[in-house]
This record gives C-alpha cells, sequence and structure tokens, in this order.
C-alpha cells in the first residue's frame, strides 16, 4: 500500500510540473493628471496622500516602472501586492504632488505631451525648469505621450509619422535623453500606429484597462487604471479585485495574452485615462 501511495504522488509531481505555467503575482498601474485643481482629471492632495498612505498601511510596494517592464520582458511576474505610479498630460501640478512623492522616496514616471511641456507660451504645463528640477530626483522615469496629444493619431498614418518625428526630437530637447517607455494618448491605437511607435523606438506601450500587469501581459499593451477619482474604498476594491484575479489564474490557466477583467462593481472605475 505504501508503494501504491509512493507511486501516485510521484505521478502527481509529475503532472503538476507538466500544468502551465500561471501567473503569481501582478502589478497595478495607477494613473493621475493633476493635483488640486477643480476638473475632473484632478485629484486633491489629501486625497492622494490618503492613498499613498493606506498603499503603505496594507503592504503594498510602488515599484518603478523600469523594475515592472524587466520582469515582463524576462517572463517573470512582479512582485506580489506591488503598484506603479504614473502621471499623464505634464500640468504644471505636478508640482504640488512631487514633494509628497520624494518624501516619501516613491518612484514614479512622467507621461509628457512634448508640444507643450517645456513651452514658455503654457503656463498650465511643467516649464523646462521644472522637467530640470524633476530630474535631480533618481526615481523618477520621463516617458513619451506623443507631440500633439491628439485623437487623430490612432486613426491618421501620415499625422502620426509626423506626430512620433516631433516627439521624439522634442523629447531629446526637453529631457535631454531617449525613452523607450509611451502612452497611447486616451488610450487610442491602430496596428499602424503601434507599429510605427516600435520603428522609432519605443518598446513598451501603456493603454487604458481594468487589468493588473502580469508575466503574460504583452510589452506593447499594458493597461493603466485611472486613480484620480477613487475614493479609499474602490481603491482598496480594484486591488483586491486584481489580488483575487491572480489567486483564480493559478487554479485556471489562460491561454495567452493579457488577463481577463478583475471585477469591482460593473461601471465604478474612472476610465479617463488620457
Amino acid at each position: 500500500m505504501r508503494v501504491v501511495r509512493l507511486h501516485i504522488a510521484a505521478i502527481a509531481v509529475v503532472c503538476l510540473s507538466l500544468l502551465p505555467s500561471v501567473p503569481a503575482s501582478a502589478t497595478t498601474i495607477l494613473v493621475y493628471h493633476s493635483f488640486d485643481v477643480r476638473t475632473s482629471m484632478s485629484i486633491s492632495m489629501a486625497a492622494f496622500a490618503a492613498q499613498l498612505d493606506y498603499l503603505e498601511q496594507t503592504g503594498h510596494k510602488v515599484i518603478s516602472i523600469d523594475e515592472l517592464v524587466n520582469c515582463v520582458e524576462s517572463g517573470r511576474n512582479p512582485p506580489e501586492k506591488s503598484v506603479v505610479i504614473a502621471i499623464d498630460d505634464g500640468w504644471a501640478t505636478v508640482m504640488r504632488a512631487f514633494p509628497e512623492l520624494k518624501r516619501r522616496d516613491l518612484p514614479f514616471t512622467l507621461f509628457l505631451p512634448m508640444a507643450y511641456v517645456g513651452n514658455p507660451y503654457c503656463a498650465a504645463t511643467l516649464s523646462q525648469a521644472d522637467i530640470d528640477t524633476l530630474k535631480t530626483y533618481p526615481k523618477v522615469t520621463f516617458g513619451n505621450h506623443s507631440f500633439g496629444h491628439s485623437p487623430r493619431l490612432a486613426r491618421d498614418e501620415a499625422y502620426a509619422r509626423e506626430d512620433i518625428r516631433k516627439s521624439v526630437e522634442r523629447f531629446r530637447q526637453v529631457v535631454g535623453h531617449d525613452t523607450k517607455f509611451f502612452a497611447y494618448p486616451y488610450g487610442a491605437r491602430s496596428e499602424a500606429y503601434t507599429r510605427m511607435l516600435g520603428e522609432a523606438g519605443f518598446t513598451y506601450l501603456f493603454v487604458t484597462g481594468d487589468e493588473p500587469v502580469s508575466a503574460r501581459t504583452r510589452l506593447t499593451a499594458m493597461p493603466r487604471v485611472a486613480a484620480n477619482r477613487m475614493a479609499i474604498a474602490l481603491l482598496a476594491s480594484v486591488l483586491r479585485g486584481h489580488e483575487a484575479l491572480m489567486a483564480k489564474a493559478r487554479q485556471v490557466p489562460e491561454a495567452s495574452g493579457t488577463l481577463v477583467s478583475a471585477t469591482p462593481p460593473a461601471g465604478t472605475i474612472p476610465h479617463n485615462v488620457e
């Protein structure tokens, strides 16, 4: 009988080893836009600080976007209970959030629309002096968010090609180096637009979506969740949903591609990632 049990156990081990690997952990990318202004895309500094407090109190780790893409590119899942902080559009109010992020020693990524930042005629966006100040912080990463931030980019190939060229050139002027990170304006993409971005040297492309980022996520379609209108209860629900999704994935392997959406109550997650 003991021999039979050992034989069965050996078969079980072999069978488990043949199962497809499944994600065990993932990262949620939280996206913000402006701070302490009266727009639908803004979050108050009090609410932002409360979200950061919640992440710390619940054992969530803010990781850099570099760490995230390195994990995905090498086929590894990112650290358990990890999040990435991204800020889009280069509004000048980033400088209100910067001291809070710096005080907490947190990494974050800025996705910049290059026609507007470092532009003396756009007082509402980050100035060149602001960007130079941000560059002194070793935990900030700069990504591209197009040149003109136009909805035409996903449907007009000639327009998109010229926009990409200008955004790359302007990024070098303003930031001082190239970047491999690009966030689609409005999350809008097309096969041609994606191909041209790849040809221009952008390796890591970010879209909108409710899913976490795991080893299965495509590097050209990494989803991000708008966090600017999330109360703590909703933020907690989204993070729990992502963790539950990964737990389910451990039991039910999926074929490929991004994971199915996590399931906070339908319609509760803001989708205004621009």
